[in-house]
């Protein structure tokens, strides 16, 4: 009970520390541009609303506000109306002394240098993951590694192996590109084309798109992605005992084909029913090779080994842990953003790319969840985090740092500043709508909580079976899928009967 108390506590902590963490860097960026440009600086704050905490010093007052989505550094001379509806109007009501007005190069300087903070600090930590030694290569190529047989996707072609080029011929490099074409282009007709290499060859085959249950997530059913089939566990006296088989063991082909996952493995070892087949594995970074004879299974109605396997853990990685070179990885995160974006003004997909967007509620739980995986997983949501933070303050919205960017361009090239009043209604008006949209975000997010926990219960189930920790005798192991975790039926056959646990 005491330990998971401190357990949470830590973690709370740490995520209150990483996510501030993110708005500080954020808001020292403009901090220290104003600072340098000898801009009049009269907040600088950690969150918004009503001070928790805050002291004046030489002449600038620090605070802490009740609100933890966000920050401001109260520059009169780059936005007079303070944004008064979230920083909090007159900030302590303080008579502000005659200010000179900036000119419009430094005002786009202070505003920038913001999202430059949230970038610097992006690199730094693609950095951090690069130079970790638990951080796997990358691996380029979308490959199918199971297709249900019943599945429509496999009445029309797809087959374990196949390589997944482009859908709607949009190009696809990894497993998350590949999921997030598919929610945006499987909207309007409920159908993709992907462009398949199998057996050398380029195709076409269209498949159909559903909402996965329980989100608003189009995805193409019955299919999975191609990842390692470790062996976590090795029954006794069974075939697979027999056969030489060791439990951390990958199996890399069997019967002369290629595996490219669990499920996979399962199909070929139902289809060798009492014949001798050569499976190799890869065993401490050699292959070997061994004869196995699967046995029918009455319980199962079909031929099994006597293992337990699972993914290899590399394979579970999260969108933001994808790529290895850190500059691939600030890339890929704005690429994943900018792709919402664009999705946003197109009218075949917007509707898809808003239902996939999260509030800060969703970001919160996302961080929890990835400081529970590991440190380094939390490293690397936070570095995401950062791209996207500096991306969306610089879209041409008044209320954001785009739009005081598009006030100064105005200014520099029409020699007038827009008055005062005009920027403050835009600004509150703006403020007004985004607070909005922050409501039913978070509304929305409350709604998905216990799907998004229970994919997490999944997820970590799936890692205890791939780190060789048996479940207890005739705990159920079946899975449902989730984006990155495979459905795995597993079974074994015992002296005493038959347990939910290993499968082929």
């Amino acid at each position: 009970m005491l330990g998971t108390i401190v357990s949470n506590s830590s973690d709370f902590i740490a995520l209150v520390f990483l996510f501030g963490f993110t708005i500080f860097v954020h808001e020292l960026g403009h901090f220290l541009a104003a600072r340098y440009s000898g801009m009049y600086i009269q907040t600088f704050s950690i969150g918004i609303g009503p001070a928790i905490w805050k002291r004046k010093i030489n002449g600038i007052t620090y605070k802490i506000g009740w609100i933890p989505f966000g920050g401001y550094v109260a520059l009169p001379q780059l936005d007079p109306s303070g944004m008064e509806l979230i920083q909090g109007a007159g900030e302590d009501g303080v008579e502000l002394p005659n200010l000179p007005p900036m000119p419009a190069s430094r005002k786009i300087f202070v505003t920038l240098a913001g999202a430059a903070g949230n970038i610097a600090l992006a690199i730094v930590l693609a950095w951090v993951i690069y130079l970790s030694p638990s951080t796997a290569q990358e691996k380029g190529g979308v490959y199918i590694g199971y297709v249900a047989t019943n599945s429509p996707a496999y009445e029309r072609g797809l087959r374990p192996g196949d390589e997944v080029r482009a859908v709607n011929h949009e190009p696809v490099g990894t497993w998350n590109e590949f999921l997030t074409e598919c929610h945006l282009k499987g909207g309007g007709s409920n159908e993709v084309a992907l462009t398949v290499k199998s057996d050398g060859q380029l195709k076409i085959i269209s498949v159909p798109t559903k909402q996965r249950k329980g989100s608003d997530i189009k995805i193409v059913d019955g299919i999975d992605r191609s990842m390692l089939c470790v062996v976590t566990d090795v029954l006794p006296d069974s075939r697979a005992s027999k056969a030489g088989i060791e439990p951390n063991d990958v199996v890399k082909e069997f019967g002369g084909i290629a595996v490219s996952g669990p499920d996979h493995f399962i199909r070929l070892v139902a289809e060798k029913d009492g014949q001798a087949t050569p499976i190799v594995v890869e065993r401490k970074g050699k292959l070997v090779n061994l004869t196995v004879t699967p046995a029918f299974n009455s319980d199962r109605g079909r031929a099994i080994i006597g293992t337990s396997i699972s993914p290899g853990l590399e394979d579970m990685v999260m969108p933001w842990m994808e790529y290895k070179e850190p500059m691939a990885q600030v890339k890929n995160d704005a690429k994943g953003i900018v792709r919402i974006l664009w999705a946003l003004t197109s009218r075949r997909e917007a509707r898809q790319a808003a239902g996939a967007l999260g509030g800060p509620v969703m970001i919160l739980a996302t961080l929890w969840i990835s400081i529970k995986a590991s440190l380094l997983n939390a490293v690397g949501f936070i570095r995401f985090l950062n791209v996207n933070l500096a991306i969306l303050n610089l879209l041409p919205i008044p209320v954001l740092d785009g739009g005081h960017v598009l006030f100064a361009m105005w200014e520099g090239v029409s020699r007038r500043r827009v008055h005062p009043k005009v920027v403050t209604i835009l600004v509150n008006v703006f403020a007004s709508l985004l607070i909005s949209v922050f409501v039913l975000l978070t509304y929305r997010d409350v709604i998905r909580m216990p799907s998004m926990f229970r994919a997490f219960n999944r997820m970590r189930a799936t890692e205890q079976t791939a780190t060789n920790t048996p479940p207890e005798r005739g705990e159920a192991k079946h899975e449902s899928k989730d984006l990155k975790t495979i459905e795995l039926e597993t079974e074994h056959e015992t002296a005493g009967g038959t347990t939910n646990k290993a499968t082929p």
